[in-house]
């Protein structure tokens, strides 16, 4: 099947009129659960009644969606996971045929997507850090209990999970077998594609201070997931550098690549809205990350033509084949064996070339207009229940 004919397959949802509402705190189109709800909302508003409730909109007008807005207290995560559900359950009206929640948003979902499995998640953030605050002990066992509560207290809701990794999270820390699918993100094919080396190079490298012909790995989001393993992993590969690009606080990070000598091989960039330009500029993308429910900058870097480094923790590998598109390691932390690899391709560039391409084909059919096809496959299990 061609790469269009791939592109193209899923389009046209269901020919069954639905009124749909998404229970969301953010609404834009910056990352996770928020562009995730963003391109589905766009899509069933085609042909359905959308409504969105959230507490931060961003929207542009091109989509006939109806907005609510959910005024939830945001002083803190905790007052905004305790307040949001309040408001908004009592903001939706009865008479939705869909109400797709993002997590614990809400009472009476019956739809529910799992982005994460918060008792997995902080179980391995103990296991990484040595040194967790007393309000994230507080905050994990508030969350924990919500979520357990929320997963086993619904047993007619359909559950969404982001990869099979979340679904036996799922059933593992609370039981939750039953009406799991497992439905991935999608990734836009047209925003993050192999033209972007062409495009944005040259330009961006010339920004961050780097040679054209030098061999960049890059690395997204956030840096606690496995910044260090990334950083260490250069000591095996000298003829690489690495590039970071996160919210998170640099020092620490910056301080631990002059431990491990590799400081004037490493640039530490801030966030930015343009992250397309910085998979055009890069050559593979590294991504050790020690939990990750999904992590769409893993299939954005496919989709750019960009080998990928992975860990078995994080659910874009489930699409990553070892050897062809890719590396994944079954050690998040195992810094020799990711280095290795990045050495590997420092001997045979000509295999960069042929992963990536390999790389792009195997996130093909993963669209948005897919994954928006999948996901009504799943509301047509509701509708018999919603009185549809």
């Amino acid at each position: 099947m061609t790469e269009a004919a791939v592109h193209a397959k899923g389009r046209g949802l269901s020919d069954r009129f639905v009124k749909i509402a998404f229970v969301v705190h953010d609404y834009h189109r910056h990352g996770g659960h928020s562009r995730y709800t963003v391109e589905l909302a766009e899509r069933f508003a085609r042909d359905h009644e959308v409504h969105v409730f959230a507490n931060r909109i961003e929207d542009d007008g091109s989509a006939p969606i109806r907005f609510h807005r959910v005024p939830a207290v945001r002083a803190t995560a905790l007052t905004t996971i305790l307040s949001f559900p309040l408001v908004a359950s009592r903001a939706l009206a009865r008479g939705f045929d869909v109400v797709h929640a993002q997590g614990f948003v809400c009472s009476g979902a019956n739809v529910i997507t799992a982005h994460i499995c918060s008792e997995t998640w902080y179980a391995a953030r103990r296991r990484s850090s040595d040194s967790i605050r007393l309000k994230e002990h507080l905050f994990a066992a508030i969350v924990n209990r919500l979520e357990r509560r929320l997963f086993q207290g619904s047993p007619e809701a359909e559950v969404v999970a982001v990869s099979r990794r979340v679904a036996d999270d799922l059933r593992d820390a609370y039981g939750r077998t039953d009406r799991v699918s497992v439905v991935y993100h999608g990734v836009d094919l047209d925003c993050f594609t192999p033209s972007l080396r062409d495009e944005h190079r040259n330009q961006v490298r010339d920004s961050l201070g780097i040679r054209p012909d030098a061999l960049v790995a890059l690395y997204v989001g956030d840096l606690r997931k496995g910044g260090r393993t990334a950083i260490e992993a250069l000591r095996s590969a000298p003829g690489w550098r690495l590039v970071t690009v996160s919210r998170t606080p640099s020092e620490p990070y910056a301080a631990f690549a002059a431990e491990c000598g590799v400081s004037d091989r490493i640039v530490l960039a801030p966030p930015t809205d343009a992250i397309a330009g910085y998979y055009g500029a890069a050559d593979a993308f590294l991504f050790p990350s020690e939990n990750d429910a999904f992590g769409m900058v893993v299939t954005e870097a496919m989709a750019s033509g960009l080998p990928v480094i992975v860990s078995a923790a994080a659910g874009a590998s489930e699409v990553v084949s070892h050897g062809e598109s890719g590396y994944v390691l079954d050690v998040a932390t195992d810094a020799a064996t990711a280095g290795a690899w990045l050495a590997s391709w420092s001997a045979n560039r000509e295999s960069l070339a042929t992963m990536g391409g390999a790389a792009r084909r195997a996130v093909l059919p993963y669209t948005w207009d897919a994954i928006a096809e999948q996901t009504m496959e799943v509301y047509r299990r509701v509708l018999p229940r919603s009185g549809r």
